[in-house]
């Protein structure tokens, strides 16, 4: 039995202590989540991203080839951009699977853009043998523009250039639906 004399300090330091260990069990839960969020592609957006019928904002960047290329090309088709990473799990698996699923929903007109290191960028494309355009966006300038703020990203276009839908390829996207399921119920109106 504690003393009367010891009993509030007592009872205070027990009730900080189990306080800690709430707090502490809290901020592992969040560690364990966003670990969770990385390992299956990426960390969701908070309130970023284009909105569906948004104009897509005009950039300028390079391509592996060192050729200039502008938003404009985008333009008098749908169109697409998907946003990678050279470090990233998910994209190496968006590109393995998802790529020609893409690319169909783009009309043929795909662009990849990839965040990171030319050299870094240029093997990605080398391992995955990529046939379509691959934009360097080594400062994020694009990622930017488009409010991209994880990867794999993909956005569809329409012909006069505004979004027909912004998310994963993978099915984790905006309102949990595939890219396609967005763009048919702008395509549809």
């Amino acid at each position: 039995m504690v003393s009367s004399d010891l009993a509030v300090p007592f009872y205070l330091s027990y009730a900080a202590l189990w306080i800690l260990v709430v707090l502490h069990s809290l901020i592992l839960l969040g560690v364990v989540r966003i670990l969770h969020q990385l390992q299956t592609g990426g960390v969701a957006r908070s309130g970023g991203g284009l909105a569906r019928g948004e104009p897509a904002p005009a950039f300028r960047a390079r391509d592996l080839q060192g050729n200039l290329i502008t938003s404009d090309g985008l333009l008098g088709r749908a169109a697409g951009l998907l946003f990678i990473s050279p470090d990233c799990p998910a994209c190496a698996d968006t590109l393995e699977r998802d790529l020609g699923y893409l690319q169909h929903k783009a009309d043929g007109n795909l662009m990849v853009v990839c965040r990171g290191l030319e050299e870094a960028c240029r093997r990605l494309a080398e391992k995955h043998d990529l046939q379509v355009p691959m934009i360097l966006d080594e400062t994020d300038e694009v990622s930017r523009l488009y409010r991209v703020s994880y990867v794999p990203v993909a956005v569809l276009l329409d012909a006069e250039g505004r979004v027909r839908s912004f998310g994963q390829p993978d099915g984790r996207g905006e309102e949990g639906s595939r890219p396609d399921e967005e763009a048919t119920a702008v395509d549809d109106a």
